[in-house]
């Protein structure tokens, strides 16, 4: 049996899925990534293995992807986020033709073939209020629970917008907020709101095309999924575990390679 790992190795957290030559999902599971980033990629493929009855030198072939890719020295291949978001969506919505992926550090909005392959790609600012990290301040500072705010959003009776592009200067508005007596789902609902702006102003620079798919950890928050729906005017792709999406599609891709390595294709190609 030919067994692949993808890891995906984020600032915040570090996933890890395999999957068997007929792309069937044997083992998943996720870890915080704390200082060390190999140390987490290690820790968290053993916990896809255990659950999976495998065992290190079962696996065939290592992909890589995130923030942390090129930490990992027992990787075989790297892949960029982008690359690896976008084949694990077109592999769980084969129609997806755009795909929002919006995690800790930042928001990212694709274009795809139908085969997956990247056409165009855009990116936020560097700035904290266009990504989930702004969520993890503002659930910290209203002394809330981080997955409780997509439930808290849709409670909201009076959305209050928080329009500063500045994690700063958003923080000051709802400090405002706070001594004008607005609810925190109220307020919620508006970080949410802002948040879906951003995104649907991504999508458009990159000729957005219907179906898009909404991936990476803040798409798990429903009340997000909502504000993003209403402004875009049509439903969104979510997949079940959208947290794993981009280390699916580092399997995916890292068994192609392996295959064609198998096959004696690109015997001379290394990873960088």
């Amino acid at each position: 049996m030919q067994v692949v790992a993808g890891i995906d190795a984020g600032s915040g957290l570090t996933k890890a899925i395999l999957i068997n030559q007929d792309r069937q999902v044997l083992g998943k599971a996720i870890t915080k990534t704390g200082a060390g980033l190999e140390a987490a990629a290690a820790a968290v493929l053993e916990k896809a293995l255990e659950q999976s009855g495998l065992r290190r030198g079962d696996v065939s072939y290592i992909a890589t992807t995130g923030l942390g890719r090129y930490s990992i020295r027992f990787r075989d291949i790297q892949i960029t986020e982008i690359t690896s978001g976008a084949k694990g969506a077109c592999f769980l919505f084969p129609s997806t033709r755009c795909v929002l992926d919006i995690g800790s550090q930042s928001t990212r909005a694709v274009r795809v073939r139908e085969t997956g392959k990247v056409i165009e790609f855009k990116t936020n600012d560097k700035c904290a209020a266009g990504s989930g990290s702004f969520l993890e301040r503002a659930a910290k500072y209203l002394q809330i629970k981080l997955e409780d705010i997509g439930e808290m959003s849709l409670h909201a009776s009076n959305p209050q917008p928080i329009s500063s592009v500045c994690a700063v200067l958003a923080e000051s508005e709802i400090i405002n907020h706070i001594s004008a007596g607005v609810s925190i789902e109220d307020m919620l609902r508006g970080i949410h709101d802002s948040l879906s702006e951003r995104s649907t102003s991504l999508l458009k620079r990159v000729a957005m095309e219907r179906e898009v798919t909404f991936i990476g950890g803040v798409a798990k928050q429903h009340g997000m999924v909502k504000a993003l729906e209403e402004r875009l005017q049509f439903k969104v792709n979510v997949p079940d575990e959208c947290e794993f999406v981009c280390s699916l599609g580092a399997a995916l891709l890292g068994l192609q390679r392996f295959q064609k390595l198998s096959e004696g294709v690109g015997q001379n190609e290394r990873d960088n």
